[in-house]
Formats: C-alpha cells, sequence, structure tokens
C-alpha cells in the first residue's frame, strides 16, 4: 500500500520521515496504520506545506473516527522539522467540509460539531487503545503459546525476561534454558501499547497483565485469552470489510478501462 501512494515531494527531497509519520497514525477502530489500510489517497510537500488527502472506506465512516484520523495525521506531520503547515483533506466524505475546516485550522471536534461534540474526544481514544492493547496482548499469547509456554509460564514472565533477539521474540528466565519463538513485532506493538496506556512497563513487571495492571493466576488466563481473541477477530474482520470497500472504489474510479478516471 505504502509504494502506491502517490507522492509529490521538492527535488532532492527525502520524503521517507513523512511516509514514516504517516505510518504511525492508526484507525482507531482497526488498530492498523492508515497508510498500509490504503486510507492515503496521496501526499504533496511545497515551501513546509504538506497536504494529504485520505481515502476513507465509506462516505460516511463515523464523524468522529475521521475526526480522530485527520487530526492524528496533522499532528504526526507537523512534528517533522520544516513542515508548518499540514491540510488534510477527506474527499466525499460526508462531514468533509466540517472537519477540515476544523482540523487544519487546529480546532477541537466540539468547535466543529458544537451539537455532539460537548466533550472532548479522549474518552473515544481511551477506548480504541484499550481495545487495541487486548487485540495486540492476543496476538502476543499466541505467540508464546506456540512457543510451548505454558499458562503458568506465561503467568510467571517478567517484561526483563523478555527481549528481541532479531526478529524474533527471546525468553530468558533463571535456571530455564532460553527460549525463542514469535515475532519481535508483536511484542514491541504490544509493549508500545502499555506505554501510551501508562500500565507499568519496568522490568519486574509481569509481561500479560489485564487493562488495570494486575497480573493472572494460570486458571484466569484461558478465559482471558479467549475473550481477547474475539476481539482480535472482530477487528481483523472489520479491517478486511473496509479493504474489500476500498478495492470496489477503486475498481469504480478505473472505469472499464481499468486505469484511474
Amino acid at each position: 500500500m505504502r509504494d502506491a501512494v502517490p507522492i509529490e515531494f521538492p527535488a532532492g527531497y527525502d520524503g521517507s520521515v513523512l511516509l514514516e509519520q504517516l505510518a504511525r497514525v492508526l484507525d482507531p477502530e482497526l488498530d492498523e496504520s492508515i497508510l498500509d489500510l490504503g486510507f492515503v489517497r496521496s501526499l504533496r510537500l511545497r515551501f513546509g506545506q504538506a497536504e494529504v488527502a485520505l481515502r476513507l472506506p465509506t462516505s460516511w465512516c463515523a464523524v468522529n473516527f475521521a475526526y480522530l484520523m485527520a487530526e492524528d495525521v496533522r499532528r504526526a506531520l507537523l512534528s517533522v522539522e520544516g513542515i508548518d503547515r499540514v491540510t488534510v483533506r477527506l474527499g466525499d466524505h460526508c462531514a468533509a467540509a466540517e472537519i477540515e475546516a476544523a482540523v487544519n485550522d487546529g480546532r477541537s471536534f466540539a468547535d466543529a460539531f458544537p451539537a455532539e461534540g460537548a466533550r472532548s474526544l479522549a474518552a473515544l481514544r481511551l477506548t480504541f487503545l484499550r481495545k487495541g492493547f487486548l487485540s495486540r496482548q492476543e496476538r502476543l499469547l499466541r505467540d508464546l503459546r506456540d512457543a510451548g509456554c505454558t499458562p503458568t509460564w506465561i503467568c510467571a514472565l517478567r517484561l526483563g525476561e523478555v527481549s528481541v533477539q532479531d526478529d524474533a521474540i527471546a525468553i530468558r528466565q533463571p535456571g530455564c534454558a532460553p527460549v525463542a519463538g514469535g515475532s519481535a513485532a508483536i511484542l514491541q506493538r504490544y509493549l508500545e501499547r502499555r506505554v501510551e496506556l501508562a500500565l507499568d512497563c519496568s522490568p519486574e513487571a509481569p509481561l500479560i497483565i489485564d487493562l488495570e495492571g494486575a497480573p493472572f493466576s494460570a486458571d484466569r488466563l484461558q478465559a482471558h485469552y479467549e475473550a481477547v481473541r474475539t476481539v482480535r477477530v472482530a477487528l481483523e474482520a472489520n479491517g478486511s470489510f473496509c479493504q474489500a470497500l476500498l478495492s470496489v472504489q477503486r475498481l469504480d474510479a478505473a472505469g472499464p478501462s481499468g486505469h484511474a478516471k
């Protein structure tokens, strides 16, 4: 998806940092990069001003979701040295005019939608962060189980005993042979979300905890795993649905010839 994004940069400008920042922006509900999902239609940079056109799966995507993504895009690119202004376009989204006017001017959701936005979107953002935490944790648990880790062993693991070795997870516990297996990227994403949620990330903290930071017993872990697997499956199903809708959009835009209109 990243290679397919039309980009326009000044001659000699290395735009990789802009793409890296966009890759950090997530669909709040799917917990996946908007760049990988194909939500970025184009990116242009001129005289310190970046313009990003987004392509959402439908024109009726929830207004608060669309606002969150547009706001995150603006903040991400403004963090890049030399970028003075960011303009986000939402195409044919039903509330594009209102969202663009507020986001591009640095105003809040409540300013854009006073009837709906009496509160900030902080609570909604936290809800999605917590849901994404559970999905990431399920993937990590699946890797640990596939590596032969028992529930008792998993519950006993501490953050300081788990590290990244090349592209894999490495587990080293006193008195036990090292265990390697699973994806380093999955572990890193899980730890990143722990930091975002201000959960304990000290070396002595249990690796697997609930949303309140409490550890699991071996008996509780299996029930928890089944619950978080449901969350992950739902997110993946929603993601597949969005991808299908975007594919239809591209076919419509290409027309009978197969080329973009």
